[in-house]
This record gives structure tokens, C-alpha cells and sequence, in this order.
């Protein structure tokens, strides 16, 4: 054999060791890994894709072990005997919480759940008010009101009290806030 040839064979034995060398590192550290237990995070409430029409949420479930430490929306969650609870402020629309808990010697976990909030406003029953009533009603809702009078044109002239006979959007439809309601009025419905 040469000397370049033999040269060449240790070159390559000299990098096959390195490599085997460098396969082995960190080998027992991912067993570990595999091995060391997760915390166990379980949420309760609210349903995933659930949908509310309150600002705000309770987020709840259970962790074990039952001391661990855990976070909703970014923020500390009281925990007690393995059960936690947080309310979370809701915006407009979809709103995805993330939960995550962790404990000494245990590998973290994390969930999420999705919750939609719906900000549409009920229509309350207005027919048979009077129109200053269902007037009131609607403002307190963050709503408007449309007079459309109905009658004769001696209802128009003479003094007396209007009732709501018909709304539009009817009682029970969602609409947006500041949406407006077209009250139908008539001294007699």
C-alpha cells in the first residue's frame, strides 16, 4: 500500500470515529426527555368553539400533580387541590385562550381553546308599549329607533298616545349595536 493510500485510509477512519462520537452526545439527555413525565392538563369549561354573548369567560379545568403552576392568557391561574379557574376578557369576534401548566421534574403542557364572542343585540318585545317606552327600551341596548306611524291622519292631529304595533327587525333577531328598529305606531294595535 502507498503511503498516500494509507494516508487516506486513516484520514477516513479518524472521521468515521469523530462521527460515531458525535452520534453518541446527547443521547442519554433525549432518553431523559422521553422518560420524564408530563403535567397533565385537562380543560373543563368553556366548550372548545363555544360561542358567548358575555364580555367575559371563566377558563377551567384540572392539572396534576396538583401543585402545579399554570398560566391562561399569559397570566398565573389560582390552582387548589389540582382544580384552576380564570375569567379572561373576550374581544369581538374569535378569541383563542392559550392555557399551559408546568411543575418541578415534569415536562410542560399547553392547550387552547377557542372562543367566539358574539356582540349582536336581541330584540326585546316591544309591541303593545307605549313609543316613548320601546324608545327607552332600545336605547338602553345601544340601539335606535325609526317612528313609522300607521293610522289616519286624524291620529297624526289629534293628541294621544302612540303604541308600537310592529317592529322591524321583529322581537327576538339579532342585530349589530346602533342598528336601528322601525317601530310601527297606531293609537290602537
Amino acid at each position: 500500500m502507498s503511503r498516500s493510500s494509507l494516508g487516506g485510509v486513516r484520514c477516513l477512519a479518524v472521521i468515521l470515529a469523530a462521527g460515531l462520537l458525535v452520534a453518541g452526545c446527547g443521547g442519554s439527555a433525549q432518553s431523559q426527555t422521553t422518560t420524564t413525565p408530563r403535567v397533565k392538563l385537562v380543560l373543563a369549561l368553556p366548550d372548545d368553539a363555544s360561542t358567548t354573548f358575555k364580555a367575559r369567560v371563566e377558563i377551567s379545568g384540572t392539572v396534576s400533580p396538583a401543585d402545579a403552576a399554570v398560566k391562561v392568557a399569559g397570566e398565573d391561574a389560582e390552582v387548589s387541590g389540582g382544580e384552576f379557574a380564570a375569567q379572561v376578557s373576550l374581544e369581538p369576534g374569535g378569541n383563542v385562550i392559550d392555557v399551559s401548566a408546568s411543575a418541578p421534574g415534569r415536562r410542560p403542557a399547553t392547550g387552547a381553546v377557542r372562543v367566539e364572542r358574539d356582540i349582536r343585540v336581541k330584540i326585546p318585545t316591544l309591541v303593545g308599549l307605549e313609543l316613548d317606552q320601546a324608545k327607552a327600551e332600545l336605547g338602553k341596548l345601544g340601539l335606535k329607533s325609526e317612528e313609522e306611524q300607521g293610522g289616519s291622519w286624524l291620529d297624526r292631529v289629534i293628541p294621544g298616545v302612540e303604541y308600537v304595533c310592529a317592529a322591524d327587525p321583529a322581537e327576538g333577531q339579532l342585530v349589530l349595536p346602533n342598528s336601528t328598529v322601525t317601530l310601527l305606531t297606531q293609537r290602537d294595535c
